[in-house]
């Protein structure tokens, strides 16, 4: 070369940036790694909260000697990624009156609307419940209900009416839930004096406490 030497590159330096790459791809690996098969796959289910999708449905069996037997079909499914634990569970059934009336329509309450313009619907008169506490809920007990991820929980029953009594039966649930379960949360049922049982439970700061109250009616005219 006319003007010296042209410098070659060094070979160590070029080693070390090389290692350096390379290590710095397998923690971002690993990191990745973590993230995808602990993070999300352990830890973000883990602390979800749990959710419990409710199904229920009623079918007139049979009209005898006074008598309507109406069938009651209930499912929980745990659609959640934890646990779910009831603290007790309360399933009602009430009986209404449909009469004529009339009504004017309001202007609605915020983003709400119902208007019912040619009937009305007497007081609700409860007909059928089954309620109880778990032990979660009270350690004398011996009834534990829970829910696995993707788990299901069926329960069916028959209850009775008299005919012509009621135009329209509906059903709601009182079932508290937590994926908490290292203590007892104390709870309690309340019966009402017509007869209608519903789940207290006293709350705590670390309760999570999550309702699900499904309606499903059924016109038994």
């Amino acid at each position: 070369m006319l003007f010296g030497r042209t410098r070659r590159p060094n070979r160590h330096a070029i080693a070390v940036v090389r290692d350096v790459v390379e290590i710095v791809a397998i923690v971002a690996a690993g990191v990745w790694a973590f993230y995808i098969f602990a993070y999300e796959n352990r830890i973000k289910p883990a602390s979800a909260d749990p959710e419990v999708n409710v199904t229920a449905s009623m079918q007139r069996l049979s009209d005898r000697d006074g008598l309507i037997a109406v069938s009651l079909h209930l499912q929980l499914h745990n659609i959640g990624t934890v646990r779910a634990h009831f603290l007790g569970m309360a399933v009602n059934v009430y009986g209404q009156r449909i009469v004529e009336g009339r009504q004017t329509p309001t202007p609605p309450s915020g983003t709400r609307y119902h208007f019912e313009g040619f009937y009305r619907r007497t007081p609700r008169v409860p007909i059928y419940s089954y309620a109880y506490i778990t032990h979660l809920g009270d350690a004398s007990t011996g009834q534990d209900t829970s829910l696995d991820p993707g788990s299901t929980l069926e329960n069916d029953n028959t209850f009775y009416l008299p005919r012509g009594r009621f135009d329209l039966i509906t059903l709601g649930i009182d079932a508290p839930y937590t994926k908490f379960d290292e203590k007892t949360i104390p709870s309690h049922l309340s019966i009402s004096p017509q007869g209608a049982a519903r789940v207290e439970v006293i709350l705590t700061p670390r309760l999570e406490q999550f309702n699900i109250n499904p309606v499903t009616s059924l016109d038994i005219r």
